[in-house]
């Protein structure tokens, strides 16, 4: 351990323009605690719903599972590993080298640090991109290559694909942070390895048809340049005024149910700590609108069983605290039809009912599934399952008509196929498009971690 970490760090969010509070290290663990000052003001909002406001500290099974999801598994991480001989459990010590760079609105300082993260002002505070510098990042990205020396990923995101943070500074023109400035980005660009470039499209006509069906969602668009292609997400957790561009605090579902990010499936947890529907139910509770979030999440949770995505784990579920200290439900992310990649598991990231594979859901699956959010009537659920799912249903299947003439004809297949599925399930009587009946190709994954 390096003898110049800190014990204890201020943990700041951008909006605030004092330290909401600590982390220390305690017996061998960590400990969270509000600061007094924090408390006392009225605008003061929590860190997380896994660590409501309280003059009590947290202690380390809390706390650790909060921050330690502050930590992206990337290179920035290991090199801090391996340069300061620090362990990855030690958790204060890691962040004191990288809490500057956590993603969002939360930094984690040593004291005194003051704020490191600030608003930005689009036309002083960034270095324009020139075209070819861009491109050369994409084709770096594309082909799993290092970044150029000069530039610093100024947000670090996780996620399978390669990604960078980037800030629009006029329309089509685009930037980074100037060197020692920590202003917000505005955009994330995905750029695929080449050997699985196809899934820029598969997910860019996801989240469109996501949007088609009354979904709230993060709209990528795809983005070009010369031979090299991604796709590039207007962050949901910016604020853009004009020339002033602000974080907004957000925290994923791992956060705010309190798991460590290893327990994102519910297939990993336990019985106290897990993705679960029921632990999903509460959490959606506690809302600025309960009622709207849980019908939201039910329908996305039916839309991603029809378009093949049983990749929607914990993490790519999130709060957004845009309107004060009570969060809601933030627009749906990184939708991937997972079951085409030939990289999946049919294993689903959270029960429905008691079925962990969507071959083997049934009705009475699905009536325990709409139970845990509160339809719990039969009366209740049919009018959801014919007011919400079914129209749902039916207007992705009109919607779908397209794909074929723009290749996916397998991805039309297969929500065909799962569209059919469900309205047996469901007891819903749709009149679907003729298809090919869409087989699996064979997953390769094994298991996804």
């Amino acid at each position: 351990m390096s003898a110049a970490q800190p014990d204890i760090l201020d943990v700041r969010l951008e909006a605030a323009d004092i330290p909401l509070g600590h982390l220390a290290r305690k017996d061998g663990g960590c400990r969270f605690a509000y600061t007094p000052d924090y408390l006392a003001r009225t605008d003061a909002m929590p860190l997380s719903l896994s660590l409501p406001l309280r003059e009590e500290p947290y202690g380390d099974v809390e706390s650790r599972a909060f921050f330690d999801n502050l930590l992206q598994e990337n290179d920035q991480l290991q090199q801090t590993m391996d340069r300061e001989r620090i362990a990855r459990d030690d958790i204060v010590g890691l962040l004191s080298f990288v809490g500057g760079d956590c993603a969002g609105a939360i930094s984690c300082l040593p004291p005194g640090s003051g704020p490191v993260k600030v608003p930005g002002n689009l036309a002083t505070d960034y270095d324009e991109l020139p075209r070819e510098e861009l491109i050369d990042i994409m084709r770096r990205l594309a082909d799993k290559l290092p970044l150029p020396d000069a530039i610093k990923d100024p947000s670090p995101v996780a996620g399978v694909q390669r990604k960078i943070a980037l800030t629009e500074i006029a329309k089509g023109r685009f930037g980074l942070p100037k060197p020692g400035l920590r202003v917000p980005t505005t955009h994330i660009l995905k750029v695929p390895e080449r050997r699985l470039a196809r899934e820029v499209l598969l997910e860019a006509v996801a989240t469109r048809l996501a949007h088609a069906v009354g979904l709230e969602v993060a709209i990528p668009a795809e983005f070009k340049l010369d031979d090299e292609a991604g796709l590039l997400s207007l962050r949901f957790d910016r604020r853009i005024d004009v020339n002033s561009v602000t974080r907004i605090h957000q925290e994923d579902f791992c956060q705010a149910l309190g798991l460590p990010a290893r327990l994102k499936y519910e297939r990993n947890g336990t019985a106290e700590l897990r993705f679960a529907a029921t632990a999903v139910s509460d959490l959606l509770g506690r809302t600025a609108a309960p009622a709207r979030d849980k019908r939201s999440f039910m329908v996305s949770a039916f839309f991603n069983l029809a378009i093949g995505n049983n990749d929607n784990h914990a993490k790519n579920h999130a709060l957004l605290y845009d309107t004060g200290p009570i969060p809601r439900l933030a627009p749906l992310y990184d939708l991937q039809p997972v079951r085409l990649t030939g990289r999946y598991t049919d294993e689903l990231a959270f029960r429905i009912g008691a079925a962990d594979r969507f071959d083997t859901v049934t009705a009475g699956d699905i009536a325990a599934f709409m139970a845990a959010f509160g339809p719990g009537t039969a009366t209740a659920q049919r009018r959801f399952i014919e007011g919400e799912v079914g129209p749902m249903l039916a207007e992705l299947d009109r919607q779908t008509a397209v794909l074929p003439s723009h290749g996916l004809k397998d991805f039309d297949d297969l929500i065909g196929r799962e569209i059919s599925q469900l309205a047996d399930l469901l007891g819903l009587k749709l009149a679907t498009r003729e298809r090919d009946y869409f087989t699996e190709k064979g997953g390769g994954w094994g298991q996804l971690s």
